[in-house]
């Protein structure tokens, strides 16, 4: 085996890693001992779904270190998680979300027998949160999916529906996590990751002709 570094970062365990195909989004995400993670279907998507963890730090000021940023220095500033879906299936139900508004059954002084009508709310209510939301994705080593949940997930991207011939309208929504008094005082994140384990979850094992 050559000595040196290797030209490539691909290995035998590689084709194992990869998160394939578009994630599904789901709502009230829970585990359920033998029967594994059970939830609702959000809705069909269309160009994938997005998951977003920002996590911005600062540099402490010091005076003679302001230079350069110090090893340990670092303290975190903000964190936000988001999911960003792209909804083609629309229900009165996907408006009223991305509204965090109401909805009921229409009278029949404002609208035909079959209709409902949502509305925008001026307050937020505790019930405008979801439990969680979810998104399923599929890792190339396993049949195990990667599940990302964030807790009281809360629509904040409004509401924009563009129409056009020979397509179909998709409403853009991102939610966002939000901590409990609980996890707040516990400095917990409102969200986390689960990854299957599989023979090629480890990082790869070192080329032993890279030493030197």
């Amino acid at each position: 085996m050559s000595k040196g570094l290797k030209k490539t970062g691909y290995t035998n365990k590689t084709s194992e890693r990869y998160l394939i195909d578009a994630a599904t989004v789901y709502t009230g995400v829970k585990y359920v001992k033998d029967e594994g993670f059970q939830g609702d279907l959000h809705g069909a998507t269309s160009g994938g779904v997005t998951l977003t963890i920002e996590q911005e730090y600062r540099n402490v000021e010091v005076d003679g270190a302001n230079h350069v940023p110090v090893r340990g220095n670092q303290v975190l500033e903000t964190a936000t998680g988001t999911i960003t879906t792209n909804m083609k299936e629309i229900t009165a139900e996907t408006i009223r979300r991305a509204l965090n508004g109401s909805i009921a059954d229409a009278t029949e002084d404002e609208a035909p027998e079959g209709y409902e009508v949502i509305k925008s709310k001026r307050y937020i209510e505790n019930d405008d949160y979801l439990e969680n939301i979810a998104i399923a994705g599929r890792l190339s080593g396993t049949t195990k999916p990667i599940i990302a949940i964030l807790d009281n997930a809360l629509c904040t991207s409004g509401l924009e529906v563009a129409t056009e011939d020979n397509n179909e309208a998709v409403i853009e929504q991102v939610y966002t996590a939000h901590a409990t008094d609980e996890q707040l005082n516990s400095d917990e994140m409102p969200w986390r990751i689960y990854y299957p384990k599989t023979t090629g979850n480890t990082n790869p094992e070192p080329d032993p002709g890279a030493e030197g």
